[in-house]
């Protein structure tokens, strides 16, 4: 029998999808350096990943926690505006929302994903602030 993703997960992923679609037009439509690209990948991660959710795919809710990890770190770092930390929020809701059913598949798997994922996410920016100077110079 097939189950169905719960309304809450499903809306949470098409807010996702809702926000990485305005951080897209923005980075198009801005006349700023070379960074707008590297927002508008971060930006199609998640809406990448809140596709495969959506597909019932476990490592779609990993990804979209990666690049909501990323917007944050990207804006705790001042690498962008304030609303990065709006599109951080709405893309760990998705996890928030399926966490406990992860959990109650495997605890430490979950665990694991989620340190994984952030982990991920948080080298990506960082690694992005260490190189973007370098490369922004030119």
């Amino acid at each position: 029998m097939l189950r169905r993703l719960p309304l809450h997960v499903v809306i949470s992923l098409l807010a996702v999808h809702v926000v990485a679609f305005d951080v897209l037009v923005a980075a198009a439509t801005s006349h700023a350096h070379l960074g707008r690209w590297v927002t508008a990948a971060a930006a199609a991660g998640l809406a990448f990943g809140a596709t495969a959710a959506l597909c019932e795919r476990t490592w779609g809710v990993g990804l979209v926690l990666a690049a909501a990890t990323s917007f944050f770190v990207a804006g705790a770092l001042g690498m962008g505006p304030t609303f990065f930390f709006v599109v951080a929020a709405v893309g760990t809701l998705p996890f928030l929302f399926t966490m406990k059913h992860m959990a109650r598949f495997h605890l430490g798997a979950t665990v694991l994903f989620a340190l994984l994922a952030g982990a991920a996410g948080t080298t990506a920016s960082l690694a992005w602030h260490a190189v973007a100077p370098m490369v922004l110079c030119r």
